[in-house]
């Protein structure tokens, strides 16, 4: 820069007056004295004007830097001004609502982001108490399917700077695994609880269907001891049975049949909870699968509401799968249940076309088993609830509500394994069972 400052053509004359005007001098002798004193200032100036360069150049790395961080995080991360225009916008925001930054940038807060309008007031009154504000498990819709969000609101309130800074955090996998625990705790009560039960509920079942059967025989039946009772007592077998018909006692007496084996079937369900398996051992799990779905093929009468034979099967098991060790009885039962709900709902939805899906998947430290069905699949409540004990969307006497939750408990708890939900896009439902990879003779 000083180089302005030194002649560099003719005999210098300019660049010589343009010195004296500057130092208020004339004279050559002056010229000289302050020449070097000017040098100084200009080299002064010079180093403010790289200072200054220096510091606007670390101020844009810093706001580059501030604003890679800001992105970066996973939050979703709004500033507002007092009037709850936009004034800052990160990429978590963009990916949720879809609106670019430069699009958000002076617009208010509701028009780019609807979901927020119902937290105005919260936001406001963070503004005015300069306290921040938590919103914990919003319920939100904002991808389609019911998600939770935790809000945050933290006010500006620094450096004369007014407005807020609204955080979101996506915490659905959160609630979830928070339901998943307290179902797990819950199928641990029953648990306990069902061993006691089933002794206490077995005893006098057994009398009913004990009795029920006698009752049928010396009712119902033609045999001698029955002949020469009725004679003794001067009464018609014919007659008898007559009366009992016109009564309706046998069908009385099937009632109570077949609601005690319905009993007897929830007690044997129920005692699954209280069961630890048995030594497990090496399982073929391709062979196993094939062995349920014939099982499951075989499950119809004409009583029933659905016909597993209708039903288009497509398998796909790995080639390169692990050792698992398993209780067959156990993990076919758990399979067995996945396929029987899949057929009965896809039947009773009247799907066009039925299909079931199975796969077994090999996931290194851990072998996947899956069911999956292409028929009305499940809403947000049931599959919440889907795994709790004693629920059931079927009608009074069609199910139990512990087939779920039954084989939940064999695979968590007797398996060291994970069972979970899936509802995809195209409808449907999609069970997996995870199992182990190796391990010992007790998983």
């Amino acid at each position: 820069m000083s180089e302005r400052f030194e002649g560099r053509g003719g005999d210098g004359r300019e660049d010589a007056d343009l010195r004296l005007k500057i130092v208020g001098l004339g004279g050559v002798s002056g010229r000289k004295s302050y020449y070097p004193e000017l040098q100084r200032k200009v080299r002064e100036l010079e180093w403010e004007i790289e200072e200054r360069r220096l510091a606007e150049d670390e101020l844009r790395r810093l706001r580059a830097y501030l604003e890679n961080v800001i992105d970066s995080m996973p939050s979703v991360l709004v500033a507002v001004d007092p009037d709850f225009n936009v004034t800052q916008w990160n990429r978590g925001a963009e990916v949720l609502t879809g609106v670019e930054e430069a699009d958000a940038l002076g617009r208010s807060l509701v028009s780019v982001f609807p979901e927020l309008e119902a937290q105005l007031d919260r936001i406001g009154q963070a503004l005015l108490d300069r306290e921040p504000r938590f919103m914990k498990k919003v319920p939100s819709s904002s991808e389609g399917e019911g998600r939770f969000e935790d809000i945050t609101v933290y006010p500006l309130i620094a450096n004369g700077l007014q407005g807020a800074v609204i955080r979101i955090d996506d915490v659905t996998e959160q609630v979830r695994l928070e339901e998943m625990m307290i179902q797990s705790e819950k199928m641990l009560s029953v648990g306990g609880l069902a061993a006691g039960m089933a002794h206490e509920i077995n005893n006098p079942l057994a009398g009913i269907l004990q009795s029920a059967a006698v009752l049928r025989n010396r009712l119902l039946s033609s045999m001698p001891a029955n002949e020469k009772a009725a004679v003794e007592s001067g009464i018609d077998m014919e007659g008898l049975w007559r009366y009992l018909d016109s009564r309706k006692i046998p069908d009385m007496l099937d009632a109570i049949q077949e609601s005690s084996e319905r009993a007897a079937g929830i007690v044997k369900e129920m005692l699954s909870f209280a069961r630890k398996g048995k030594d497990h051992l090496p399982c073929d799990l391709p062979s196993l699968m094939d062995r349920t779905l014939e099982l499951a093929k075989n499950d119809y009468d004409l009583k029933k509401k659905f016909d597993f034979r209708g039903i288009e099967i497509f398998k796909d098991y790995d080639d390169d799968l692990p050792d698992v060790r398993c209780e067959p009885g156990q993990i076919q039962q758990v399979l067995l249940n996945l396929m029987k709900n899949a057929s009965q709902a896809m039947w009773e939805a009247h799907v066009e076309r039925p299909k079931l899906y199975l796969s077994i998947i090999n996931r290194g430290e851990y072998v996947r088993l899956v069911v999956q069905d292409n028929g009305p699949g499940l809403s947000d409540e049931v599959a919440r609830r889907v795994f709790e004990p004693f629920f059931t969307t079927k009608k009074v006497g069609e199910g139990t509500g512990l087939g779920l939750s039954v084989s939940y408990f064999i695979v968590v708890e007797n398996h060291d394994g994970a069972m979970s939900l899936e509802r995809p896009d195209g409808g449907g439902c999609r069970f997996m069972v995870d199992l182990p990879a190796g391990g010992d003779e007790r998983v």
